[in-house]
């Protein structure tokens, strides 16, 4: 009786297929929060005064471009690990651009804004949320890459 032996690389094969769909799903779904993220930022610096300053169709571009460079780039790493910290990371950094829009925001738009007490405090409610989440997220993202890093320094043989 001979072994089966087709079966093993045929698992092989749907693992890693599996893991591979596994990176591109993670990176996917990363791109588009940044892509939403950069939406939220163009929508909240261009329509500080007015609310027809720029088109939806125009804020809607920005993001899908922005969610397909970012899920490109954020496809490379070959390990899920190395993709899902890096996500963690690039998420955190476009969540930390937050503030900076909402404070362009108050500089372009100065008294204008008063009259509607509920635009300002939307938007500095969207500013402490987007630093807590990106601060989060980066530290997350970097102790996910830096299990790695040690994983891989301390099997090396000292100098």
């Amino acid at each position: 009786m001979e072994p089966r032996t087709s079966s093993i690389p045929v698992f092989s094969f749907r693992r890693r297929r599996g893991r591979t769909l596994t990176r591109m799903l993670v990176a996917l779904v990363a791109g588009s929060v940044c892509g939403a993220l950069w939406m939220l930022l163009v929508d909240t610096v261009a329509n500080t005064i007015s609310t027809d300053t720029i088109k939806e169709s125009a804020v809607l571009l920005v993001g899908v471009v922005t969610a397909l460079v970012a899920a490109l780039f954020l496809s490379a790493p070959t390990n899920l690990r190395q993709v899902a910290g890096v996500s963690m990371m690039v998420i955190g950094f476009h969540s930390l651009a937050l503030p900076i829009a909402v404070l362009i925001s108050f500089v372009v738009a100065g008294a204008a804004w008063l009259p509607g007490a509920s635009a300002e405090r939307r938007a500095v409610d969207l500013s402490v949320a987007g630093l807590l989440v990106g601060v989060l997220l980066v530290f997350l993202g970097d102790r996910a890459l830096r299990a790695r890093r040690m994983r891989v320094h301390k099997h090396e043989p000292r100098r």
